[in-house]
């Protein structure tokens, strides 16, 4: 019988394996993943695993660093985007096919292990942490980004529930992830945490229904719902992920300029 945690992984598998081009969106995180890189001390010479690294903002952070850098995902497209991406700047990354919960390397194997709005992903979230650590060398940096348990991104979750079919009973939520206290269940006394910052990524757009289409045309999961709902509900979720950036509006002009806050933790491993 399937777990929750297989079907909801294999959604999401599903949903990222599409034909999407994600990267229209990926550049809204270019500086998050810069700030997270270097916070993290990411130095030349370290061999550097991105968990769920999409299409390669924080490898390619690190690979600028001279690292030595593994970018893992579930989908072969994100990560094709990834390596062309590394190419057109001269850089040099390892890809590999995997899921965070599940990790195709040795114990003890990097320097550094880093996420940006991907391991939090993850449905099982005790198998994502422990698989994480366990291919930390003893003293390794950890630097991990998730979106917080309030705030634009927050909002946006809790608006679209109401048009949205549930998640799998069990799963939990990845806005977990944006809470210091979830990583001391998941962790315990497993890492040292050396900083935890509550910082803010910035959205710029033509508007806030633009943002939207860019989302619905860019993003593989919200595009797979969206195809899959009838016009009523497309209109709903259209309004309602509209409502969430609009509460977050501070552009004055008819433009879109919305803060969300996001966790930055850095640790070491023990």
């Amino acid at each position: 019988m399937t777990t929750p945690f297989e079907a909801a992984t294999e959604r999401f598998r599903a949903a990222w394996s599409a034909e999407v081009d994600y990267q229209p969106l990926a550049h809204q995180s270019a500086l998050t993943s810069e700030l997270q890189v270097q916070a993290t001390a990411v130095r030349w010479g370290d061999r550097v695993l991105d968990i769920a690294a999409g299409t390669g903002n924080t490898a390619l952070a690190a690979a600028r660093r001279g690292a030595l850098v593994t970018a893992t995902d579930f989908s072969p497209i994100v990560l094709d985007r990834a390596v062309r991406r590394a190419g057109a700047e001269g850089l040099s990354i390892d890809t590999e096919l995997a899921d965070a919960q599940q990790l195709p390397f040795e114990d003890a194997t990097f320097d550094v292990v880093l996420s940006t709005f991907g391991v939090m992903y993850a449905p099982d979230q005790q198998r994502a942490a422990d698989e994480l650590l366990r291919v930390c060398k003893p003293g390794a940096r950890i630097g991990l980004v998730s979106w917080c348990l309030t705030g634009l991104m927050a909002d946006l979750q809790s608006a679209l529930a109401d048009v949205l079919p549930p998640p799998p009973p069990g799963v939990p939520s990845p806005h977990l992830w944006g809470n210091e206290q979830r990583y001391k269940e998941l962790f315990g006394d497993r890492i040292a945490v050396t900083s935890c910052d509550v910082l803010v990524q910035e959205t710029f757009a033509k508007s806030a229904q633009d943002q939207v289409a860019t989302m619905l045309t860019h993003l593989p999961p919200w595009r797979m719902l969206y195809e899959r709902l009838d016009p009523t509900a497309r209109s709903a979720f259209a309004a309602a992920a509209e409502g969430a950036y609009e509460r977050a509006n501070r552009a004055t002009d008819g433009t879109l300029l919305a803060g969300a806050q996001y966790l930055q933790i850095v640790a070491t491993a023990h």
